[in-house]
């Protein structure tokens, strides 16, 4: 009996949602809702003379205030919260700014395969984790729902293909892929507005998301030089030139402000 009652929710997912398509049916065993991609080839080996490129992206100024989120539109998150959520879009410690994405923007060159690995979203505590997640072209993405509520992913990109997945029940999984190049790609769940994430896919593994402190750290880039753009949901994005010679370190900086 199970099987049906997961049609009935996700049929009437359209009137607790707040907008968007109607989510793609999921089976009814917590197993992906798609075949997940052929395993791509091995990982190439770091170009000889490779580096690393580390930095901070700081914040200078106050961190904005938490805004407080209700969460009483559903009685089991607010179970999970009872004193509602903190949303911290701009937040970081140690002067540093969290979840900014960081990646070579131009000057790389050569075919980078994607790994066989998968990258993990989770709905967790009516929340997903993490708050950024990055792949490369072609890479599995698994969905995962830890929560006993009904939850979706639904990401908005603009140049690849739009999905959006209804998780009606705890331990359900789904795996989907990006083919094209597309950088914060908003994803958002219909059923709670103020769940948000971002996901980004790049054609090579050049790129890191800060820590909370703002530090970041890019491996086995080769010899050469590259545009470094630094991007943030909620402010301007910054862009500098960066050298990298053999098997020398590289740094790039940058400094926001609030």
């Amino acid at each position: 009996m199970r099987k049906p009652f997961a049609v009935l929710t996700l049929g009437v997912l359209p009137a607790l949602a707040c907008g968007g398509s109607t989510p793609e049916p999921t089976p009814a065993a917590p197993a992906a809702s798609t075949a997940a991609p052929a395993a791509p080839a091995a990982p190439a080996a770091p170009a000889a003379g490779a580096s690393t490129i580390t930095g901070k992206v700081s914040f200078e100024g106050t961190l904005p205030a938490p805004e407080k989120v209700k969460t009483s539109a559903d009685p089991k998150c607010q179970a999970m919260h009872p004193q509602g959520l903190d949303k911290k879009v701009v937040d970081g410690k140690d002067g540093g700014l969290a979840n900014a994405f960081v990646w070579l923007k131009s000057g790389v060159s050569g075919s980078y395969p994607a790994p066989a690995a998968p990258v993990v979203l989770n709905q967790e505590g009516c929340e997903y984790h993490p708050h950024i997640i990055t792949a490369q072209t072609g890479q599995a993405i698994t969905i995962k729902n830890d929560d006993d509520t009904l939850h979706n992913i639904h990401p908005k990109p603009t140049t690849n293909k739009e999905f959006n997945i209804g998780q009606p029940r705890k331990g359900m999984e789904a795996s989907r892929s990006f083919d094209k190049q597309e950088v914060m790609i908003p994803v958002g769940c219909d059923v709670h507005p103020w769940m948000r994430s971002y996901i980004s896919v790049v054609d090579h593994p050049f790129f890191a998301v800060t820590k909370e402190d703002g530090t970041f750290e890019i491996k086995n880039v080769p010899p050469g030089d590259y545009e470094v753009e630094v991007i943030h949901e909620k402010l301007k994005n910054q862009v500098q030139k960066v050298s990298v010679k053999a098997n020398t370190p590289a740094k790039a900086d940058f400094a926001f402000k609030g």
